[in-house]
């Protein structure tokens, strides 16, 4: 059986993802691995192989790139793994036991740590240690005590402590892997007992509450957000459950909620409350009612037809202040301005409730944005000051990649005519602002294709029988689809785009090209190992791919 711990199953997980060779040293950068890491998890990796099934190798100046028979067997080792044979890291531990004790209601002892995380003392004493060193220099004032009474606790106010679990939370499920969220969740459940919080069929009633919000809200909720809402809400419960509070200390946190008592996030909120007590004899307080609301209001929308209310017309005003500057300054030009003011609008709100509450917001695309369209990103940049001084907060890089994707979906371009054009459906779920850059980024590149909507995966499923295409173009690879199918990056790469093109004019087939083929037998008089032939003909392609790639953007 194959034992691995955090970095192991990360080098494993990144070797699946690679589709051309990458040298050690460039893995050991992108994974933060010393070379000397690398080969070690390599050789794990290897023995853990089944018989009959060529190991892995690093080829000199080429690097490592699995065969067909290697990448069926590395995810069939993948596949294997449980939480007995997942060795915790020392981050992984300390974010365990953090959570651990933020939602406990009973007292936490050192005895109760060391069944957590399956360790000895020493190492849940040097845990300790290195959680209070966390604390001291995280940007919350939260500290780590412990009383005979009590057992270890977190000091601070309820709202820092929600924020922080928030936080953390948002760690463990988008850079943790599944094995790891997975043995949180259970050891969490064993040792507290809240079974009926993380119930299957509390989850189902929670989605089900949040995707029929656009019907009582008018807005439709981000399809990512709302997921999230539902693994981390129990834990965000029974966290301010675990909180000894005065009756003064609690009207207090209450006010800290009032900007959510007039808004239909809050009755949505009260709605989903009666539910659970009706259903499932979970009775939520007024804080975890507001606390529900705050969620609701911080989660990106992609759709709000409550732009028109008065309440935001200085939001509106500010904004129109934004896109004339940086119209003026750069000249800029929008297909759509009313449409992208109305975009902008929409994600502002939400912004602004993040901002209030420290609610955290992660772009995953900012280095795609700063690396792809790094001018216009400078540019709004630039401008985004206006913002920050009407509204009185500081916006982050990742702030500004939201805005940037809303710019660069609307930014004007000239189309070009072409007959005999291609059907081409887009599916993506990472919201509307980036689902207008992927449209942007096809028609920019696709001159011979017809978009013909761009769905969610919800939408595209439900209209999968009635819909009429030639091909589909996806950012997730977990579609199924009657049509043919291709997958993408949100903010496609140069890779992207040379598969796209070639996908396309393959009528929707990915088979291999005629110059791979040519290449091949070109190889076959020079190169008689197939191993080192292959790897030769990535790299070849991967050149040839970047050079069409930039000669195609000076088109």
């Amino acid at each position: 059986m194959i034992i691995l711990d955090k970095k192991s199953y990360a080098l494993l997980s990144y070797l699946l993802s690679l589709n051309e060779p990458e040298t050690v040293m460039a893995i050991s950068k992108k994974l933060n691995q010393s070379r000397r890491k690398i080969y070690y998890h390599l050789e794990k990796i290897n023995e853990a192989l089944p018989n009959g099934v060529e190991k892995i190798i690093s080829y000199p100046r080429v690097g490592i790139v699995l065969n067909k028979e290697q990448k069926a067997a590395c995810q069939e080792l993948l596949e294997q793994l449980d939480e007995y044979s997942y060795v915790m890291s020392v981050e992984e531990r300390i974010q365990l036991t953090l959570t651990y004790i933020a939602v406990s209601k009973k007292r936490v002892t050192i005895d109760q740590l060391m069944q957590l995380n399956a360790v000895s003392r020493n190492t849940i004493l040097n845990d300790l240690n290195d959680i209070r060193h966390k604390l001291m220099t995280d940007e919350y004032d939260i500290q780590l005590q412990v009383t005979k009474a009590r057992g270890y606790y977190l000091k601070c106010h309820p709202l820092s402590k929600i924020q922080f679990l928030y936080r953390l939370l948002y760690t463990i499920y988008t850079e943790g892997n599944k094995n790891f969220v997975d043995i949180v969740r259970d050891r969490i459940i064993d040792l507290t007992g809240f079974n009926s919080y993380f119930s299957d069929e509390v989850t189902a009633y929670l989605q089900q509450q949040l995707s029929s919000a656009q019907e009582r809200l008018g807005k439709t909720l981000n399809a990512q957000d709302s997921q999230f809402m539902v693994q981390v809400l129990p834990y965000l419960l029974l966290s301010y459950r675990s909180i000894d509070l005065t009756d003064s200390e609690k009207e207090a946190v209450r006010r800290d909620f009032s900007m959510t008592w007039q808004r239909k996030e809050y009755q949505l909120a009260r709605e989903i409350a009666a539910g659970l007590s009706a259903a499932f004899a979970l009775q939520l307080d007024d804080v975890e009612i507001s606390l529900i609301a705050m969620l609701l209001l911080s989660f990106r929308k992609d759709r709000d037809s409550h732009l028109e209310s008065r309440d935001y017309d200085e939001m509106r005003a500010v904004l129109e202040e934004f896109l004339n500057q940086i119209q003026q300054r750069y000249g800029l030009e929008f297909e759509n301005p009313d449409y992208l003011l109305n975009q902008l609008l929409t994600h502002c709100k939400a912004m602004l409730y993040r901002k209030t509450y420290g609610v955290l917001s992660v772009n995953p695309l900012t280095k795609h944005i700063k690396e792809k369209y790094s001018d216009l990103f400078a540019m709004t940049k630039a401008c985004v000051p206006i913002l920050e001084e009407a509204w009185l907060i500081r916006m982050t890089d990742d702030d500004i990649a939201y805005l940037t994707i809303h710019l660069g979906g609307e930014l004007q371009r000239q189309d070009k005519i072409v007959q005999n054009q291609k059907r081409v459906v887009l599916v993506c779920d990472e919201g509307i602002g980036v689902q207008k850059l992927l449209l942007s980024q096809c028609r920019t590149h696709l001159h011979n294709c017809q978009i013909e909507a761009v769905l969610t995966s919800e939408q595209f499923h439900s209209v999968n029988d009635i819909m009429e295409a030639d091909m589909v173009i996806s950012t997730s690879d977990a579609l199924d689809s009657r049509f043919p199918l291709i997958v993408v990056h949100p903010i496609m790469n140069d890779d992207d785009i040379i598969k796209l093109k070639r996908f396309v004019n393959n009528q929707g087939s990915q088979a291999e090209s005629q110059f791979s083929q040519k290449l091949e037998k070109c190889l076959q008089a020079y190169i008689s190992n197939k191993k080192d032939r292959y790897a030769l003909k990535t790299q070849i392609e991967k050149i040839v791919g970047e050079e069409l790639a930039s000669l195609a953007d000076l088109e």
